[in-house]
């Protein structure tokens, strides 16, 4: 349930949140040993690919919804594996380094998701992911202030069963990391400023996860309601007083990166 709301919207997903994804990349590959093979797993349009190999590593992704695996093969000018967590086609300990950027916490079962990741990396090798954290994001605050305002319905959106889910933190990322078998060698946040055009970040509230799911429950009237709210917004979303200005959002992930035991 958790990944369904992930299918399908991987055009709206090009225009908006990869875009603020994208802000965790250069953490994700910053002091990694050139020249092994990556394994982007999770790999949405291939901005971490793309940027991977531009850093001398050979990378290859895989993405679970066939629509975005052809959006990142065209970006890539490469096939893109289609597969999901926590079923990968690969052989065991076949990268120097895995990484799994904002896909632990999507997944319908994240412990057997972190021990695949485990198993198709090499003995020594690294494996870094980023996860969202459990404090609401601003664009979140900004979407559910907009829905209090209009007066929309709130119907349940996915979740995880209890004993599935885990802590959304450093400590619950590491936490599954080590229970993979791995040795974490790290974990903390990182922060960065996403700015987005509004237009573009409209076709991801009103299509994407959760964000799309509050969408699609409200009836019409509602949902004018919603947009016209939107475009009245100012500060401290919008950077300027022009409606057409970009929003600018403070944000931070969760990071973590183990290292998988040679023995």
């Amino acid at each position: 349930m958790a990944e369904a709301v992930w299918i399908g919207v991987a055009q709206a997903y090009a225009q908006s949140f990869a875009g603020l994804c994208a802000g965790a990349i250069p953490s994700l590959l910053d002091g990694l040993p050139r020249g092994g093979r990556l394994l982007d797993v999770g790999c949405g349009t291939g901005a971490l690919v793309r940027a991977a190999r531009d850093s001398g590593h050979e990378a290859i992704g895989v993405e679970a919804d066939p629509e975005m695996a052809d959006l990142a093969g065209s970006l890539l000018d490469d096939e893109v594996v289609v597969a999901a967590l926590p079923d990968l086609p690969f052989a065991d300990d076949g990268f120097d380094v895995v990484t799994a950027s904002f896909v632990l916490n999507h997944v319908d079962d994240p412990r057997a998701a972190a021990r695949e990741l485990a198993r198709v990396a090499a003995p020594g090798g690294v494996l870094r992911a980023a996860i969202w954290g459990s404090t609401p994001p601003p664009q979140a605050l900004m979407w559910n202030g907009l829905l209090d305002e209009v007066g929309a319905v709130r119907p349940p959106v996915p979740r995880l069963p209890s004993e599935r889910d885990f802590d959304r933190s450093t400590h619950g990322l590491a936490g599954i990391l080590s229970e993979a078998g791995l040795a974490v060698t790290s974990a903390g946040t990182i922060p960065w400023q996403w700015r987005v055009a509004p237009d573009a970040l409209w076709s991801g509230l009103t299509s994407i996860g959760n964000f799309g799911v509050l969408w699609r429950a409200q009836p019409e009237d509602v949902q004018d309601r919603l947009r016209a709210a939107y475009d009245d917004l100012d500060a401290p979303w919008r950077d300027g007083d022009d409606p057409d200005a970009e929003f600018a959002f403070d944000v931070a992930c969760v990071v973590a990166e183990a290292r998988v035991p040679r023995s």
